[in-house]
């Protein structure tokens, strides 16, 4: 298992930057950015939100060794935010799964009040069941987890910078 964590600030509230990340415009442009492979699916269950992506892992990118372990090539995403994120500090959770994928991801996020914005720390881990080349596959997929992260996130800030909501 290999923990990993990302943390980016933005200049909007911890309302607003929640209320984002269950925007359907914002997940379609993530998803068509980085391999979204259907519309994401929003749901209210109980008092969170459920948000679930399916996305397609670019396999002629993944090293041979990743490769041969793999059976399949499509992840599920699902995060979990409060129904109304109203206080200074929220956290949300997050799992990524595959059919035919032996890794598994989870984490949290954490969004809270920091100045006139806010702070956003993910954090997860990564678990890959392979004999022999698991831990070498945790620590590429942590890295490369943290690199998606820290696009996404420039993205959400790009998009809260052309698409200003009132918080």
């Amino acid at each position: 298992m290999r923990e990993f964590a990302a943390e980016h600030t933005y200049e909007v509230s911890v309302r607003r930057l929640v209320l984002l990340w269950r925007d359907p415009a914002f997940l379609t442009a993530v998803g068509s950015r980085y391999g979204g492979t259907a519309a994401p699916e929003i749901t209210e269950q109980g008092e969170r939100v459920v948000v679930r992506r399916r996305r397609e892992l670019p396999m002629e990118r993944l090293p041979g060794f990743v490769r041969r372990v793999m059976s399949g090539s499509t992840i599920v995403q699902s995060d979990s935010w409060p129904l109304d994120p109203a206080s200074d500090t929220v956290e949300g959770e997050w799992s990524v799964e595959g059919h035919g994928i032996p890794a598994r991801m989870a984490g949290t996020q954490r969004v809270a009040a920091a100045g006139e914005g806010c702070r956003c720390l993910v954090s997860g881990t990564v678990t890959a069941s392979v004999p022999l080349v698991g831990g070498r596959a945790e620590e590429l997929v942590a890295r490369e987890v943290c690199k998606l992260i820290a696009r996404e996130q420039d993205l959400a800030a790009q998009w809260l910078a052309d698409h200003p909501r009132p918080s």
